[in-house]
């Protein structure tokens, strides 16, 4: 089965705040309660949503920590299984 790319979490995170609430990248990070260079860089695609981050964008969003955590999962499948044929591990032999 072929996965086509999703979103890098960051994306769907700037389209909640900036652009679907209209805040500024530090409105959205004083109410995060986080540095508006953390926010930046998620927003940017250079990290991933840690727990702690799902934790606060549920609080301030009113949404699930575990949807936060299945997008990041989400992502972070597709881009492994981009890497699967340079992973060499052979599976170990059933028992007789």
């Amino acid at each position: 089965m072929t996965m086509h790319e999703p979103l890098h979490p960051g994306e769907i995170v700037k389209d909640a705040l900036i652009d679907g609430a209209g805040l500024s990248v530090t409105e959205a990070a004083s109410k995060l309660d986080i540095s508006r260079t953390a926010l930046s860089r998620l927003l940017n695609c250079h990290v991933s949503i840690s727990p702690e981050m799902a934790l606060r964008l549920s609080k301030l969003l009113r949404t699930s920590i575990e949807m936060w955590i299945n997008i990041q999962a989400q992502y972070d499948t597709w881009k492994i299984r981009k890497m699967s044929d340079k992973i060499k591990v052979k599976p170990l032999r059933k028992a007789a």
